[in-house]
């Protein structure tokens, strides 16, 4: 059989579950064309050609919420829609969060938030977050949150 696709070739990115010492998510919210309206979401981004996962992921933080981490946990992965677009997802947890250099790029138009991660696994459930990669991360995120007691 043959059929015709539509293919968006698109780069990988990554989403990372920033957490601090006393528990809090670092999320950042905005205007998502595709959902008319703005979303409360993970920090997340494009990564750069030639650019490994953790560096991304690491540049991302610094860019959306002006922090690093001492400890970066690569929690897995997943295609962003594998049914029309090439994207890989890369999911990772931060820990031992520190303030770093702000590098907001100018084209991004962001507010953080923070909330204590039980309040963010309640907006998963409840529809609050709406956003489909932090829903991801945060359930491939589970069992390591539990392991170190954090839920």
């Amino acid at each position: 059989r043959e059929r015709d696709y539509d293919l968006v070739q698109h780069v990988d990115a990554v989403t990372i579950l920033p957490v601090d010492a006393l528990g809090q998510v670092y999320m950042v919210r905005q205007y998502r064309i595709g959902a008319e309206q703005e979303l409360l979401e993970l920090p997340a981004g494009v990564m750069d050609a030639g650019e490994e996962p953790e560096v991304s992921a690491r540049r991302e933080l610094r860019e959306e919420i002006g922090k690093d981490c001492g400890e970066l946990i690569r929690l897995g992965g997943f295609y962003m829609a594998a049914g029309y677009s090439s994207e890989y997802m890369h999911v990772f947890l931060a820990l031992d969060l520190k303030d770093s250099p702000w590098e907001q790029d100018e084209d991004e138009f962001l507010t953080t938030v923070t909330a204590p991660i039980a309040e963010v696994l309640e907006m998963a459930q409840d529809g609050r977050l709406a956003d489909g990669k932090s829903l991801s991360a945060l359930l491939l995120a589970r069992k390591e949150l539990e392991a170190r007691k954090l839920v």
